[in-house]
């Protein structure tokens, strides 16, 4: 019987301290000549940009900086407005960009990734929602990560809020591959701690989904599995003192471990439900999967092995031959990881509304990544999650 497992991630992957100065090598190969930088405010402040500035004018690539990038959610608009930049900028004539660097975290790279897109297909981003629905690679991008949570920079999806519609597309193509992905933690070191807490959050989200996952192979299963267990044995450590360079490296670790792990066997209804709150309140994502995260597993337990309720808890921790008391506990260890790095426990806090949970929930039964949940529900028993989450 035909089961195929394909794996993709980027070409190139410079990963650990120090990771950066191997960037000119790889550039180099590429040869390539200009390139726009997609990146915000906050992070030029932190001097990242100036130092990929430097590696560029040794190499004698020339470049542009296009910072339009407002608040942590991608949106449409932003996409938009770098485009515009793009292929206009401020001179009239056409700046033929041959490639893109994100400098950031992961709405960074989302935005890159759909001007990329956009630059080479034409139309608007929206026209791209779903699987497959690019006709050419998009313009290379080169993802700079500066943060542990999203991993982005090594996966072929893009999440770009769509403001008309209030809601989160998510977009899937290996065309919008980066050709090279860079994680080293001397550029993580800044990250506040809400930051910090978000992000990693989301890498454990990132690393159950994957695992329990229809689409869920040992590759994966290996990779997410690893990845848990590291954000519980370091996350609350780097959230408490974010210049330790040894926890933000393991951490950077998860992060890269846990998105090989989902770009390639999908994600459930913890991301597909995050999205809808994230489009319509424009609420902090890996914030969202940490409130949802402990009540989807509860749905999704009764479809779930026991065998991987067992690693699951193995890896944070916990011992328990008990099905439903492992269930119980993991649900517990989470909140408790999510209250230990001052994250809320309940949507109500996060202003959702009661009102809304039938639009979110429609909305959310409809989002791709729904697809490979464990356990395939209506719009009805997606609403039950929300309210047993508020």
């Amino acid at each position: 019987m035909e089961n195929t497992h394909n794996f993709f991630l980027p070409p190139k992957n410079l990963i650990g301290v120090g990771a950066i100065k191997d960037l000119p090598t790889e550039l180099l190969a590429h040869k390539l000549s200009k390139a726009l930088i997609v990146t915000d405010k906050n992070i030029i402040s932190c001097g990242y940009v100036e130092m990929v500035e430097t590696i560029l004018k040794s190499l004698f690539i020339s470049y542009d900086i296009f910072d339009g990038i407002l608040h942590p959610n991608a949106t449409v608009s932003f996409i938009e407005d770098g485009l515009t930049y793009l292929n206009k900028g401020l001179n009239p004539l056409k700046r033929n960009y041959d490639f893109i660097i994100s400098i950031g975290g992961g709405t960074n790279h989302d935005c890159a990734k759909g001007i990329a897109i956009v630059a080479t297909n034409g139309g608007a981003i929206g026209d791209y929602e779903g699987y497959n629905k690019m006709t050419k690679p998009c313009l290379p991008v080169v993802a700079i990560n500066t943060t542990s949570g999203s991993a982005s920079e090594v996966g072929n999806f893009t999440i770009v809020t769509d403001e008309s519609r209030k809601l989160k597309m998510t977009i899937g193509d290996s065309k919008m591959m980066p050709i090279i992905s860079v994680n080293d933690p001397m550029f993580m070191v800044t990250m506040p701690p809400e930051v910090t807490a978000s992000s990693g959050i989301d890498v454990a989200t990132h690393a159950i989904e994957a695992f329990v996952s229809t689409e869920a192979s040992p590759i994966t299963d290996s990779l997410a599995i690893d990845a848990l267990k590291i954000v519980f044995g370091y996350l609350k450590r780097t959230y408490d003192n974010g210049h330790d360079l040894e926890a933000r490296e393991k951490m950077m670790f998860a992060n890269v471990m846990a998105g090989m792990a989902f770009n390639n066997a999908g994600l459930g209804y913890v991301h597909s439900m995050a999205h809808q709150i994230g489009g319509f309140y424009n609420q902090t994502h890996g914030v969202c999967n940490a409130v949802l995260l402990p009540h989807v597993l509860e749905f999704n337990s009764v479809s779930i092995s026991d065998e991987r309720i067992f690693r699951i808890s193995e890896a944070i921790g916990i011992k328990t031959h008990n099905k439903k008391e492992a269930v119980k506990k993991i649900m517990s260890s989470i909140q408790k990881l999510t209250e230990d790095i001052g994250i809320p426990t309940h949507l109500k806090k996060m202003g959702v509304k009661k009102s809304d949970i039938e639009f979110l929930s429609k909305n959310a039964e409809k989002d791709i990544t729904s697809s490979t949940n464990p356990r395939q529900g209506t719009f009805v028993d997606i609403m039950k999650i929300y309210i047993a989450a508020m």
